[in-house]
């Protein structure tokens, strides 16, 4: 992925198994962590939404004492809705592809709104289709 923000997590030793194994309930929140810290904290986002569909694609096996570098990138934004695509890594492995779409809210009403122009355009270098 070429277009995409990435942070860095360290696995805590509560995420895994007695054999060091990352427990597949973790990644989910993996995938949040990265979504957050691209969009709340890199780009200053503050609209409310919710995720309306994740697709998690398991390729590798994730284990403790490693950390793992979640990267994302936006694959489509529609009217109301953002896709992102998202991959975990760990040394040099890709070990999750994944894909989240979210739909941005009005919180007074708890219906989708449309996702703003200035929204469009801090996410627009992300985008992949500009590959």
């Amino acid at each position: 992925m070429s277009n995409y923000f990435e942070i860095v997590i360290k696995p805590r030793f509560s995420e895994t198994d007695m054999r060091g194994h990352i427990n597949n309930t973790v990644i989910p929140v993996w995938l949040s962590d990265g979504r957050g810290a691209m969009c709340r904290e890199h780009l200053a986002i503050t609209q409310p939404w919710m995720v309306v569909n994740l697709t998690v694609n398991y390729r590798k096996e994730l284990l403790w004492g490693s950390p793992v570098t979640v990267k994302i990138a936006v694959d489509k934004i529609g009217n109301s809705s953002i896709s992102f695509a998202q991959e975990i890594w760990q040394k040099d492995k890709l070990c999750v592809q994944a894909s989240t779409t979210i739909v941005a809210l009005d919180m007074d009403t708890r219906k989708p709104v449309r996702v703003n122009d200035e929204i469009r355009q801090q996410l627009s270098p992300y985008l992949l289709a500009q590959e």
